[in-house]
């Protein structure tokens, strides 16, 4: 796929997905005024009779209001093509169950009254169950953690179910270290998460998680959301503490798995999490495609599972310590059209990094880089282009085998930086094919260098496109 290609496919996302947005640093890009916010309508106090009403389609079902997750609960399972709203309001502690038997074209539908006006506070969570169930328009704010729970959950069973326009901001809840929760958990096949804000998760726990049942391939779409994760939590030694990714599909146990997950489209913003995975790999067979990372302090990391392709993804470091890119470990991945600029990580924080594996890995270890495909990648001003054969520990001796490197652009405009850096041993075996490789130096390897500074694409509007689609489309200041 080459670069006009991810910037039309880019523009289409935008059409899809709706709009969002806010400042952010990139070269060559200026950000859009920041949109009006929307009229105020009168408040409507939840369950007022003479609230906004939605007409009924002729032989359809009647739309149910709830105002309590009790409402919601004695309406039992509901049916194709039920919509049910719950008014506008702010609610504490609701702990709802929405489950039905909706269809592809006649799903179920729980939405808020108006997008944004119902706000949950406190230990509020929803689990959504059945097939074709979609819920939109709410906002969790402030959730306060609870112990092994999460703030959506899309139950074991669930099937082509959708979560759509809502957001989750912790801005003024405590730090805290102690209480491990996830935001959205995902069980399931099918399932959507689209159109989504989750903005300053405070505690300890991955953000948004897809967990693997055995023998079931999730195949679940992860597109067109905001995130932003600026809180690092840390030991009392000042290290930061595993379990702060923004993403995470899979688990170490379930790694050799297919999942056959789809994240596309995504703003990622200020997740600096744990430091190292901005997004975890444990699983088989995604796919990363045309998202967006701007001075996120670590990588989207391969860190289990095989098979997997990041492709059209964009990231900007703007210079800040600790931005990476993408940090491939096993076997069969690809990594192709991509564009990183101005990332200034080093180790397994760089723009590319290829890790040297154990020799006999755990589940939860290293294993080595096989047959890797590393192609048409632009990679400008970054501190390492690539950091290959790479490993921080003594027991990392399985070089890089079987990977092609083909067709990359590096341009480089300190002498400081790595256009390469390569451990040297143990030799690894990688094929470089007719890279243009302009400024910086080499490490490892004497590969042909360019003479002059090769073009650039403007990627300009395509990254503006995925900006604006992402994120739920209310405001949540």
């Amino acid at each position: 796929m080459n670069m006009r290609k991810i910037i039309s496919t880019v523009l289409l996302l935008t059409l899809v997905l709706g709009c969002s947005g806010s400042d952010f640093k990139i070269p060559g890009v200026v950000p859009p005024a920041q949109p009006e916010k929307p009229e105020e309508q009168p408040e409507e106090k939840p369950g007022n009779p003479d609230g906004p009403e939605i007409p009924d389609e002729p032989g359809s079902p009647a739309v149910k209001y709830v105002s309590s997750a009790a409402e919601l609960k004695a309406l039992g399972t509901l049916a194709a093509g039920d919509v049910v709203v719950w008014r506008d309001g702010t609610y504490d502690a609701q702990v709802a169950t929405v489950s039905g038997a909706g269809t592809a074209d006649s799903p179920v539908v729980l939405r808020a009254e108006t997008p944004g006006g119902v706000r949950f506070t406190g230990t509020s969570r929803l689990s959504i169950g059945g097939q074709h169930v979609e819920a939109s328009g709410f906002w969790w704010e402030n959730p306060e953690p609870v112990k092994g729970k999460s703030v959506v959950t899309f139950a074991k069973g669930s099937a082509g179910c959708v979560l759509a326009d809502c957001a989750v901001t912790g801005d003024a809840t405590a730090e805290d270290a102690a209480t491990d929760t996830k935001w959205v958990s995902l069980y399931g096949t099918r399932n959507t998460v689209r159109g989504c804000t989750f903005r300053d998760k405070r505690n300890i726990g991955c953000l948004l998680v897809v967990w693997l049942e055995t023998g079931i391939v999730p195949e679940h779409t992860i597109a067109g959301n905001r995130f932003e994760r600026p809180v690092t939590l840390r030991d009392a030694n000042g290290k930061a503490i595993n379990g702060q990714e923004t993403i995470r599909i899979g688990t170490s146990d379930f790694s050799m798995q297919r999942a056959a997950c789809t994240v596309e489209g995504n703003w990622f913003y200020h997740c600096h999490g744990e430091q190292a995975e901005i997004i975890s790999n444990k699983s088989c067979g995604n796919l990363y495609r045309g998202n967006l990372f701007v001075e996120s302090q670590g990588t989207l990391t391969m860190r289990h599972g095989n098979g997997c392709t990041a492709s059209g993804n964009y990231f900007f470091g703007n210079g800040m310590e600790g931005t990476g890119g993408i940090r491939l470990i096993g076997e069969d991945h690809t990594v192709e059209d991509n564009y990183l600029h101005g990332l200034a990580g080093t180790g397994y924080r760089t723009a590319i990094c290829m890790v040297r594996g154990q020799q006999s890995p755990a589940l939860n270890g290293y294993w080595q880089v096989k047959n890797a495909r590393v192609r048409r990648n632009t990679i400008v001003d970054c501190k390492y282009a690539f950091n290959v054969n790479y490993g921080s520990n003594s027991d990392q001796v399985a070089p890089v085998v079987g990977t092609l490197v083909e067709e990359n652009i590096v341009s480089l405009s300190s002498s400081l930086s790595y256009a390469v850096w390569c451990a040297p041993t143990p030799a690894p075996d990688i094929e470089w094919k007719n890279n243009t490789l302009f400024g910086g130096r080499q490490s490892g390897v004497s590969l042909p260098a360019a003479a002059a500074a090769p073009a650039l694409p403007d990627v300009s509007s395509a990254v503006d496109a995925i900006r604006k689609a992402a994120g739920c489309g209310w405001k949540t200041e």
